[in-house]
């Protein structure tokens, strides 16, 4: 799958951007098993897009999926979930973002989710079983990339979220 980078953003300079933010843009592209739909992540300066498939999911489920999972981590839970490419519960791998809470700090590292290195069956629910406790190392002995973001800036995710779907 196709992947694009965006320019990072400052949050100040551009008038209070969302420090956290993850969103699927314009309509669904492709057909059939090939149908999946653009979305982005924004964590503080940094930007990605991904393509989210749209075979077992449709964009109002991943939309409450993330919802649910800022939900959970802001109420307290200590890692979850964003993922952002589900296709069944069975498939060869997923992707996703886990999130650590730390106090009033979130940590999120892009992971891939391999079937055969996974401790169990694949529960999109609560993919946070398979996220383990964060690391800074890769087993190469390499920094693992990772973004940090405060608590409160997914609590305004949640609260934008809601007013958006009239739910506040």
């Amino acid at each position: 799958m196709g992947r694009r980078s965006l320019p990072q953003v400052n949050r100040t300079e551009l008038g209070g951007l969302a420090v956290f933010d993850i969103e699927l843009l314009g309509q669904p592209e492709g057909e059939g098993e090939g149908l999946y739909s653009w979305g982005r992540i924004t964590l503080g300066r940094f930007r990605d897009e991904f393509q989210a498939p749209l075979y077992d999911w449709a964009p109002g489920d991943y939309a409450a999926h993330w919802l649910e999972s800022a939900r959970r981590l802001v109420q307290g839970a200590p890692v979850v979930v964003f993922l952002t490419h589900m296709l069944r519960a069975d498939a060869e791998y997923h992707l996703g973002w886990p999130a650590w809470r730390e106090g009033d700090r979130v940590y999120l590292q892009e992971r891939l989710f391999l079937r055969e290195q996974l401790n169990g069956a694949f529960d999109p629910e609560y993919p946070e079983v398979h996220a383990g406790p964060r690391q800074k190392i890769s087993v190469e002995g390499e920094p693992i990339a990772q973004w940090e973001v405060g608590l409160r800036d997914l609590a305004d995710f949640v609260e934008r979220r809601q007013r958006s779907n009239g739910s506040a």
